[in-house]
């Protein structure tokens, strides 16, 4: 067997073993949510036996923009409950470093580019 082979093998190995862990892990944590006191949002925390447990139950919110639209008059905008994120186009940055370079360059300078964290998927070849 190629040591190739052998990588691949051995990934398939871990990614299983992985899953089983995140499965039981997973039950655990269901367990666990049964038998302590949880917070309706925030995080709450159980010591016992030389153990300190923090449970932490997020909420997660999100505006509908068009209900926002319709409603935003009806506070200051000082304390309007929303953010403006200003993110990139990915779309849009690869567009002009392909096909306008020279208008690219003058914006590029207020992007970061960096590589992320390289994928695999190997299946088993039947």
């Amino acid at each position: 067997m190629s040591n190739l082979a052998t990588l691949a093998r051995d990934w398939l190995e871990a990614k299983r073993d992985e899953k089983k862990a995140n499965l039981r892990r997973l039950d655990i944590e269901a367990q666990l949510a049964q038998a302590i006191e949880i917070k309706s949002e925030g995080a709450s925390t159980t010591h016992i036996e030389g153990y300190k447990i923090t449970a932490t139950q997020p909420i997660s919110r999100k505006v509908d923009p068009v209900a926002w639209e319709k409603v935003k008059s009806k506070l200051p905008p000082i304390l309007w409950p929303v953010k403006f994120k200003l993110e990139a186009d990915v779309a849009g940055c690869k567009y002009l470093a392909n096909n306008e370079p020279e208008l690219w360059s003058m914006v590029a300078e207020a992007f970061e580019a960096k590589p992320g964290k390289i994928g695999f998927k190997i299946e088993e070849d039947v």
